[in-house]
């Protein structure tokens, strides 16, 4: 069955967003770095559509599982990540995710639940399928981010950094035609979502920090991306980026 994913170009998409791109990748590399060697047994990439983020990833654990749910992609990935041996590829969806209880050491879910909206079923199955002291490495798109925050401030919506439903980014003409959610969490509503999924919070980055057309106009990307790496940690307790990334053991409770 086709999937909304199989006609959209992610190739295209992320052509012109190298910033955003490496950016991710800084953040990864720091957090990945917080896992112990000896945990690195296995990694399942939910939402991996076609491998973007592998080849980062892969050298670091014994055996990498790709879960998607277009086949499209999927294939893509096959062809992309031929040379790797570690590699299963599986078509499925972080609704519910086909492996057994404690049977997953990491689990990686970048740029997925930005379209989803009941979040909590989502992290049960993560929880569900990580090894006690398992570690979630989580990205959400930021509702509060600096400028949605300063946009709220000026337009006189006190409300906006207390409610807790996620915005949906979708134009009219898209909500009128359904097509797919585009949602901006808010942090505190993903973070009480995984608490009471028993995942805690070990490590927060604000990321793509400097995200704007006219700042990739006058800076070189170096640049950009040397502010970035330097801030991530810093801008963090702000909730400034309008990605966040998370790191999150599963408990004992």
């Amino acid at each position: 069955m086709d999937t909304y994913y199989d006609f959209y170009d992610y190739h295209y998409y992320w052509q012109n967003r190298q910033y955003e791109n490496q950016a991710e990748k800084i953040a990864l590399q720091k957090l990945f770095k917080l896992i112990p060697q000896k945990k690195k047994k296995n990694i399942l990439d939910v939402g991996a559509g076609f491998g973007r983020h592998t080849l980062l990833y892969a050298p670091l654990f014994k055996k990498v599982i790709l879960l998607e749910p277009s086949l499209k992609l999927l294939q893509e990935a096959k062809k992309n990540l031929k040379n790797l041996s570690n590699l299963t590829f599986k078509r499925g969806t972080a609704q519910k995710l086909p492996y057994p209880e404690q049977s997953v050491n990491t689990v990686l879910m970048i740029r997925v639940i930005h379209h989803l909206n009941n979040l909590s079923p989502i992290f049960q199955e993560i929880s569900r399928v990580l090894v006690p002291n398992g570690t979630l490495i989580l990205e959400f798109a930021n509702k509060t981010h600096f400028k949605a925050k300063t946009k709220a401030i000026i337009s006189g919506n006190l409300t906006f950094l207390n409610n807790l439903a996620p915005v949906d980014q979708r134009s009219r003409k898209n909500i009128k035609e359904r097509s797919i959610l585009f949602l901006n969490h808010h942090p505190k509503a993903i973070e009480k979502n995984l608490q009471e999924n028993n995942l805690k919070i070990i490590k927060k980055l604000s990321v793509s920090n400097f995200r704007s057309p006219t700042l990739k106009k006058i800076l070189p990307i170096n640049c950009l991306l040397f502010l970035e790496k330097i801030t991530q940690s810093i801008l963090a307790p702000l909730n400034f980026g309008p990605s966040i990334f998370l790191l999150a053991r599963k408990t004992n409770r």
